[in-house]
């Protein structure tokens, strides 16, 4: 029996902080979807949502790739199917299928961009709409061969795998309702329905991106404004839902994007949000080249902590581990409450490709994630990072790092196997080098009201003080690190104009040039700020 569904998506006002919804159009899905008698699999639903199976099936979170518009150093599509390697689990392209595939939409095969009847019917979707679903590998099952907890032989229960994957099935034995009642009364996404798999990346709750974790499905006030139900109560749909199942938005690790546009802050709260651009201290002036995420998340890791290192050559056994039979882990490196790292960034960012030769950075760390963009780039503002580091493995010959094995990982706790199989999956020989590796990525999520938010002196000295800006206490360098430094020495800079003065503190100078006469930056620096008017040095 097919079951027509309609369900008219409500218009979310996000600067109200309302959501209007058709009430009528809902309970008329909610009865439909009441009707059902039989669930099937993910066959039940496309039956009925064919148009919205073939939206889902294009979308990167199903085919976990896509174009790359905003990654300077790929071209062409790629994602966690292809090209992916990262400081946390490394690469799925060297592990089974069902190493990854647990938070994943598909039902167990790889997806393919042809949208047949299998593809389709390979989408999972009550992942994303029916928060109480568990499911399963499903039959038929293999023993395979593990280093216990005791460092002795043992065996681990896996699905068989072909060339197309293998198959879920519901885990009823873990939801709090039937499968069938799971289908009756499928939702909306919500909160929880994201965070089923957003939460706990790179194998714990809260490791991976350091501003989500399992808290954020109603976090209190004091760690999330948009999210907490005392404050604006939004899903995570209100914002990064760009409808026909795309999402807006990308961390700057990242590869591929269902939409293009860089998503910030100002789709809901204009670019000037503080409405006073006339005062001296401007936030609004600021804020054209200070992220809002920069001043309103003081610190990210609040409610849980995360991971910052992840060392593969310090195995862990972990009981949870290969759903529940106990597996190797590397250990994780965690800190709670970690003040950002602050860099520029464009919109655009450099991200890993395997097979590519990784780039050093000023640390001698390979970079995997590295956000584009100076206090010279037009449209560029200082956001909070975090940063990740780990150790990985370079293959001598080539340079390129080697796409270790996480599932030989998981198995033995033996990174040196880990890496061969996966030098021999890739079709690499020779030897290779361990080595560290670093990335940064965007924090986002973790939003404080303006009485939490920074003030001047968390990342200046105090301007009322008799003592000049030292370009910044611990929070931030704005000279040696951000690119605030002066082109030339004091006396080159100030006899350009007039003769060497007794030196004063940073505000009254900066005041009696800037405010007072309105020269550009370029006056004293290597950047210069045109939108804002001022007197470039040809004197206009």
């Amino acid at each position: 029996m097919r079951h027509k569904i309609g369900i008219v998506a409500g218009r979310i006002l996000l600067m109200a902080g309302l959501a209007v919804a058709s009430a009528g159009s809902q309970a008329s899905g909610a009865q439909a979807h009441a009707t059902i008698t039989e669930y099937l699999g993910p066959s039940t639903c496309v039956a009925c949502h064919e148009s919205e199976a073939l939206e889902m099936h294009g979308s990167v979170h199903y085919q976990q790739t896509g174009p790359t518009p905003n990654v300077t150093n790929i071209t062409g599509n790629a994602g966690k199917s292809e090209l992916a390697f990262n400081t946390y689990c490394g690469t799925p392209t060297t592990s089974s299928r069902a190493t990854c595939g647990g938070c994943h939409v598909s039902n167990g095969q790889y997806p393919s961009p042809v949208a047949t009847s299998e593809q389709l019917n390979n989408i999972d979707c009550l992942m994303c709409h029916q928060d109480a679903y568990q499911r399963t590998a499903a039959p038929p099952y293999t023993e395979v061969p593990v280093v216990g907890s005791d460092g002795q032989p043992s065996t681990i229960r896996v699905p068989v795998e072909d060339e197309n994957g293998f198959y879920y099935m519901p885990d009823e034995a873990n939801m709090t309702i039937s499968i069938l009642e799971a289908a009756q009364t499928v939702h909306m996404p919500t909160r929880t329905s994201c965070l089923r798999c957003h939460a706990g990346a790179s194998g714990s709750d809260g490791g991976k991106r350091g501003d989500m974790s399992s808290v954020t499905a109603d976090p209190p006030r004091s760690s999330d404004i948009h999210m907490s139900s005392a404050e604006a109560n939004l899903t995570c749909s209100d914002c990064h839902s760009v409808g026909n199942h795309r999402v807006r938005g990308r961390g700057l690790d990242l590869r591929p994007n269902d939409s293009p546009e860089w998503f910030t802050c100002a789709r809901c709260h204009t670019d000037n949000p503080h409405g006073d651009r006339t005062k001296t201290v401007s936030m609004d002036i600021h804020a054209s080249r200070v992220a809002c995420q920069t001043c309103h998340i003081p610190t990210f890791a609040k409610d849980i902590s995360t991971e910052v290192d992840r060392d593969w050559l310090n195995p862990q056994f972990s009981a949870a581990a290969c759903s529940g039979q106990g597996g190797w882990k590397p250990e994780e490196i965690r800190a709670s409450n970690v003040i950002p790292s602050y860099k520029w960034f464009d919109g655009t960012s450099y991200v890993y490709a395997l097979g590519q030769v990784p780039m050093l950075n000023a640390d001698s760390e390979y970079a995997m994630g590295v956000p584009n963009g100076s206090v010279s780039s037009a449209g560029a503002k200082l956001y909070p990072m975090k940063e990740h580091r780990t150790i990985t493995a370079q293959h001598d010959a080539s340079g390129e790092l080697i796409p270790h094995s996480t599932f030989t990982f998981f198995a033995t706790g033996d990174f040196d196997q880990a890496v061969r199989d996966g030098m021999s999956q890739a079709g690499l020989t020779g030897s290779y080098t361990l080595v560290r590796a670093h990335t940064y990525q965007t924090i986002n999520h973790g939003v404080e009201d303006d009485h939490n938010a920074l003030k001047c002196g968390d990342c200046h000295s105090d301007p009322l003080a008799e003592r000049p800006f030292p370009g910044g206490p611990a929070r931030m360098n704005l000279q040696t690190e951000l690119g605030y430094d002066l082109k030339g020495s004091t006396d080159q800079v100030c006899t350009q104009c007039h003769r060497r003065k007794d030196s004063e503190d940073f505000v009254k100078t900066h005041d009696r040039h800037v405010t007072d006469k309105d020269f550009d930056c370029a006056w004293c620096h290597n950047f210069s700020r045109p939108e804002r008017s001022l007197k470039l040095v040809n004197g206009k």
